[in-house]
């Protein structure tokens, strides 16, 4: 048996006592899965999972997601994110974002875990999008339920619109454009499990408010990111090797803070696109 302990009233717990040598039950992976509904985020310390337990942990909450468009994966398992920086490979995670919002499927989870961490430093911030949504007046709840935002690769524009000795910049970035296109969603959403409403937006790729001009579009969204960005919804982990954590995509917004430049961290990611549960 293990234990699902609170860490903050909104947001996060973590799960105590869980032995991951042993092969999971469909009750594990039921209860976690209640948990992480309940909770959004859920971590696990000192799992010493490997690679492809971790793959088979994340698989039996529903199907994985096909390779990162953009990351590099690791050695043989082409469904592991390798998210490795330091001085000379500087992140591009800090900033608030809900993953790959622009894809046609919108990811169910990720499963994140740590394999190297530098000594301060590169903790990860997770933010409830049913708090957030619940904080508006009634008449915003109300004037947002009419409201769709264009979503496309946002903050990935950064990584095509560097030149190569093939291609200019320009080159890549439609190509890049052309490739992950662009997807519309309500900024108001109904979590298909928990049937509960939450803000599905993120600054990092959301573009645009349809039927608003650029200036009004830009207004609502600033102030759509500053409602969003309050430390009373927030979760802020702090990383040991070895930690795992899993969050709900569709209700959370995370943060990867990059304050240990020049120093070496590396974490390992697998998505979940479809709940098997839903």
């Amino acid at each position: 048996m293990f234990e699902v302990r609170k860490i903050t009233p909104s947001i996060g717990a973590e799960i105590v006592g869980f032995n991951f040598s042993k092969p999971m039950s469909s009750t594990d992976f039921d209860k976690i899965y209640d948990a992480l509904i309940e909770n959004l985020v859920i971590f696990f310390r000192n799992t010493d999972i490997s690679p492809n337990s971790h793959l088979e942990f994340a698989k039996g909450f529903g199907e994985l997601d096909t390779p990162h468009p953009v990351y590099p994966h690791v050695d043989g398992l082409d469904r592991i994110v390798k998210l490795e920086n330091d001085g000379n490979s500087p992140p591009d995670t800090d900033a608030w974002h809900t993953d790959l919002t622009f894809k046609k499927e919108q990811p169910f989870a990720s499963v994140l875990v740590a394999r190297s961490v530098p000594s301060v430093g590169g903790d990860t911030l997770w933010s409830s999008c049913y708090a957030a949504y619940e904080r508006l007046s009634d008449g915003m709840k109300k004037d947002f339920e009419k409201i769709k935002c264009i979503h496309d690769m946002g903050d990935f524009r950064n990584t095509f619109a560097n030149k190569t000795n093939k291609k200019t910049g320009v080159d890549r970035l439609n190509e890049g454009m052309a490739k992950f296109g662009h997807n519309i969603r309500n900024l108001v959403e109904i979590h298909p499990k928990s049937k509960k409403k939450y803000l599905n937006y993120n600054e990092s790729f959301v573009s645009h408010i349809i039927g608003m001009t650029m200036n009004d579009s830009n207004a609502l969204k600033t102030f759509l990111t500053n409602h969003m960005n309050k430390p009373e919804n927030q979760i802020r982990w702090h990383w040991r090797t070895g930690d795992m954590a899993m969050w709900d995509n569709r209700v959370t917004m995370h943060y990867a803070v990059a304050d240990y430049l020049p120093n070496y961290r590396c974490m390992n990611r697998v998505t979940i696109v479809k709940d098997s549960r839903c």
